[in-house]
């Protein structure tokens, strides 16, 4: 991988270290993919818990952009460490814009998703944001040369009445109940992660760039751009670290390292295996987590038909695992 900017297109790497979809030969074996799909969901199941755990810190005195700012102080000193322990720092990939370009839409992602949690209940943020499955799939088809078999369009095609089962309970007039600006915010941190989710599939094309170097410096960007934003805040009397509270704390510490450093190796990681679409879906796990904790935490009530839209999910999380091209085969 070079390090200057230019089209998102295939690499040209030594043909003995990929498969012709494109991938390290030692992810795509049978267990090596199911090792992908494993970790994709788990880092699914962390980012479904912190919907509900933001709306907690917001609750307990937490500004928006004050909360992402010590996030991802947070995670950037929890990556250093584990990328100290694990694999070698490589700084060089600061020269890649890519890379500036997952801190960039890292950052714009959450600030739309941290304003839109103190709009609308989490689970409704969980089913706008995770529309960024719509953006992924067109994006990856053009742009990395995604193929689709027919089980992998029905697994896409499933998703929809899922989610909205799950979110809605089949009442789509409940989707009223939001402020829209929320909504909007939601949607543009959907769309934002889809981005993400693009650029990233790009990078790791490169076998050298190592998952814990990557997280790392992805980090690192988003502290250096969220984290003037969090002093220009408190500078302007906006907000005050002495309003936060104990509750507000622990979510800055558990999203920082569990929602983001830990969340993001094992997505980053997961990512080498699968495609950027059928990572998408598979992370669909995350507005069940969401879901399942509004109702633990936060009280909302979750009837039959949501648990139907839940189980929709889990097929479509099932079929496109099984798909024979659910490892990434290329239309080139």
């Amino acid at each position: 991988m070079g390090h200057g900017g230019g089209p998102l297109k295939p690499f040209s790497l030594d043909a003995s270290l990929l498969t012709n979809d494109g991938l390290p030969r030692a992810v795509t074996s049978g267990e090596g993919l199911r090792r992908a799909q494993a970790m994709t969901m788990l880092a699914g199941v962390l980012w479904g818990t912190s919907f509900v755990s933001i709306q907690l810190g917001l609750d307990d005195g937490f500004h928006p952009v004050v909360f992402i700012a010590v996030r991802f102080i947070i995670a950037f000193a929890s990556a250093l460490l584990v990328a100290r322990f694990i694999g070698p720092l490589n700084p060089s990939l600061l020269k890649n814009p890519w890379v500036w370009g997952l801190g960039l839409t890292t950052t714009v992602g959450f600030l739309c998703q941290y304003v839109a949690l103190g709009l609308t209940v989490a689970t409704k943020a969980a089913l706008i944001t995770n529309l960024s499955l719509i953006f992924v799939a067109p994006m990856s088809y053009y742009w990395l040369k995604e193929s689709f078999t027919p089980l992998k369009v029905g697994a896409l095609l499933m998703t929809v009445p899922g989610i909205i089962l799950l979110t809605t309970g089949g009442d789509l007039a409940s989707l009223k109940g939001s402020e829209f600006l929320g909504d909007m915010l939601s949607l543009a941190a959907g769309f934002s992660w889809a981005f993400y989710i693009i650029i990233t599939k790009h990078i790791l094309r490169d076998p050298k760039v190592s998952v814990s170097s990557l997280t790392l410096w992805v980090m690192g960007t988003t502290a250096a751009l969220v984290v003037p934003m969090g002093i220009g805040v408190i500078a302007l009397g906006r907000a005050s670290l002495g309003d936060v509270g104990n509750v507000g704390w622990a979510m800055a510490v558990y999203t920082g390292i569990f929602c983001s450093t830990v969340a993001y190796l094992l997505w980053t990681r997961g990512l080498r295996g699968v495609t950027a679409t059928v990572s998408a879906v598979l992370l669909l796990i995350m507005v069940v987590v969401a879901a399942v904790m509004d109702y633990v935490f936060l009280d909302t009530e979750i009837g039959i038909v949501p648990w139907i839209g839940a189980g929709i999910l889990l097929v479509a999380m099932v079929l496109v695992s099984l798909s024979p091209e659910g490892n990434g085969t290329s239309r080139e």
